[in-house]
């Protein structure tokens, strides 16, 4: 295995997950520019440019209204701002990119295509990043002027100021997460920056009463949602937090996240976890990892794991599989590597390891053995992988599993063991893809999942593939 860092790899995109995970393209229109997206069910507004960020793209092309052309000209008018077109732009929580990419194509038609532009795009789950990094490519922007991350909501390089900061803001993020979004995003701009948040008519309450914090310009509601323009107070607001928060400061950093700290049990075993909102699993297991729990223990997965071996969990969410196992496991416990698409389910897993003693390495993926993962691990003695379900069509999803399996070719060792726990219906389909490298080692239905274990048992196809 490489890389047991606390870092993870920088971003990597492989561009069959678009190919594999996009269910349609849609085109729009900004500002007389058109544009093409690919949108994706396991993202947020997935059969159209959702009316939300429509609304904010409305009220910001009325804000550029104030400005002639060039930078330097004009004036911000009721929106106060210093009559200079802001040249750094946070999309935050991007989604497929929508937000970000437009502001890039109007700052830049405004300043006639000279605007030393800096976009960063973020957003919680890495299949979102891939797909803002895929759509920014499609339409013409250069990673020098547009970059997108996996990171937590305002993380950024430390000091950086923003002119400008873009949020549809997701309503389930947790009132925590948006109280503390609204004091912190004033304290990272620039000093005559912006924040342009959309957000559902439910909540305008709530942002109305705590922009307190902030400078208010603009409020302007529309059928179901309402945009609030704010700016910093002078002397206030607070900083962003480094975006490498895979350590023990984790809480420290980003209290507001943490939801519940409480006990829990599986086949037996009782076991602490600090759940966090944002990623599910928050108040138990759930059924697939329950599956994989008793999976482990009728095969007697304690008597077949190389002792001091590598480990590979593929979105166990919040930790629950990991830190159960740390308890099941007789021997001392190996390096293990988490991946999956929720940068804050990670989070949360490796604080729960670290509070359990055990060392771990956090790599984002949008699919097992893809890109940043297979450049962290390979040849692991057990690799746990619990899918997120993403509906597509059967081709694509008879794609996806291939993709899949191939991935965990790569990661697993001659010898190691497969466990897969999803839904009983997708864990049939995924069996049928089984690469012949791969003997199975037995099955648990439980309450609608299925939790199967192979032992990879020679070259097979994916070893044949990647030589």
């Amino acid at each position: 295995m490489r890389n047991k860092e606390n870092k993870f790899p920088a971003p990597h995109s492989d561009f069959r997950i678009p190919d594999l995970y996009s269910n349609r393209e849609t085109a729009f229109q900004f500002r007389g520019r058109s544009y093409n997206f690919s949108l994706s069910h396991g993202l947020f507004s997935s059969a159209d440019i959702d009316t939300g960020s429509r609304f904010l793209l409305k009220v910001f092309s009325g804000f550029l209204d104030h400005f002639p052309g060039k930078r330097g000209s004009g004036s911000g008018g009721a929106f106060a701002f210093d009559g200079e077109l802001p040249f750094t732009v946070l999309d935050a929580g991007s989604g497929t990119g929508v937000l970000g990419i437009c502001a890039a194509g109007a700052l830049s038609a405004l300043s006639g295509g000279n605007a030393p532009l800096k976009i960063r795009a973020q957003d919680r789950d890495e299949l979102a990043r891939v797909f803002t990094e895929y759509n920014a490519a499609k339409n013409g922007l250069a990673p020098e002027i547009f970059e997108a991350h996996t990171e937590p909501l305002l993380a950024g390089p430390p000091g950086q100021g923003w002119d400008l900061i873009l949020t549809n803001i997701p309503a389930k993020a947790g009132l925590p997460v948006l109280e503390d979004f609204i004091r912190r995003s004033a304290g990272v701009l620039k000093k005559d920056g912006l924040v342009f948040l959309v957000a559902v008519n439910t909540l305008a309450g709530f942002f109305r009463s705590r922009i307190g914090v902030a400078s208010l310009l603009k409020e302007e509601t529309g059928r179901e949602h309402t945009v609030f323009v704010y700016g910093r107070k002078e002397n206030g607001g607070e900083g962003a937090c480094d975006p490498l928060i895979f350590d023990e400061s984790f809480p420290a950093h980003y209290p507001f996240y943490f939801r519940n700290k409480n006990d829990y049990e599986m086949e037996g075993i009782t076991y602490h976890l600090d759940t966090v909102h944002g990623a599910p699993d928050f108040d138990r297991p759930g059924g697939a990892i329950e599956a994989a729990a008793k999976l482990a223990v009728k095969i007697n997965l304690a008597g077949k794991i190389n002792p001091g071996g590598d480990f590979f969990l593929y979105e166990d969410a919040q930790g629950h599989f990991a830190v159960w196992l740390t308890h099941y496991l007789t021997m001392p416990m190996p390096s293990i590597v988490l991946s999956g698409r929720n940068i804050l389910a990670l989070a949360a897993a490796k604080h729960n390891l670290w509070a359990a003693k055990i060392n771990s390495a956090v790599v984002p993926s949008a699919a097992p053995g893809n890109g940043r993962d297979f450049e962290a691990a390979t040849g692991c003695d057990l690799v746990a992988f619990f899918p997120e379900t993403v509906p597509m069509n059967e081709n694509r999803a008879a794609d996806s599993r291939e993709t899949a399996w191939e991935g965990l070719g790569r990661l697993c060792a001659g010898g190691g063991i497969v466990i897969a726990a999803m839904g009983s219906s997708d864990a049939e389909r995924f069996d049928r893809k089984k690469d012949p490298a791969f003997v199975r080692l037995g099955d648990v239905r439980r309450n609608g999942f299925r939790a199967i274990a192979y032992r990879k048992s020679g070259a097979g196809k994916s070893d044949a593939k990647n030589g």
